[in-house]
């Protein structure tokens, strides 16, 4: 019933997505060395486009922040890195996004108003950065890619 409804929390954000996918971290944690990997393909390098980093924490995370790697690489080979700081709860303690008991769903904006270079196979690369080896509290992290 939990998974149904946080599948769900997902979906209603994303009407206009060309490609949403998203990974359940493993319950012992998610060790640093694991990356998590989304492959999609773009036909369209002309329109524009938003990419989001959706991510699951339960309330039992232990920060407040949440440090990911991201890397894109793109058809032509060159990557792209990034480091991302995202904001799960806020300065009072309270968990930000939406969500109900011990579950929490966030969206954040990575990027706007993109403009892919070339039609082909994007690979992204998420890479936990805190510095726990084993990371515990994020339960899922996913992509999603919406045109303007």
């Amino acid at each position: 019933m939990l998974f149904l409804a946080s599948l769900c929390c997902f979906s209603a954000c994303t009407s206009d997505a060309v490609y949403q996918a998203q990974k359940t971290i493993p319950a012992e944690g998610w060790h640093y060395k694991n990356d998590i990997v989304f492959e999609e393909f773009i036909p369209d390098s002309l329109s524009l486009y938003d990419i989001f980093v959706d991510i699951r924490n339960t309330t039992d995370y232990t920060y407040s922040n949440f440090f990911l790697f991201l890397e894109i690489d793109l058809p032509d080979g060159r990557s792209l890195r990034d480091t991302l700081e995202l904001i799960l709860a806020d300065r009072r303690g309270q968990w930000t996004g939406r969500g109900f008991g011990y579950i929490r769903t966030n969206r954040f904006l990575y990027r706007q108003d993109v403009r892919f270079p070339a039609e082909g196979s994007y690979r992204f690369t998420l890479r936990q950065g805190m510095r726990d080896d084993l990371l515990t509290g994020i339960s899922d992290v996913g992509i999603s890619i919406q045109k303007k």
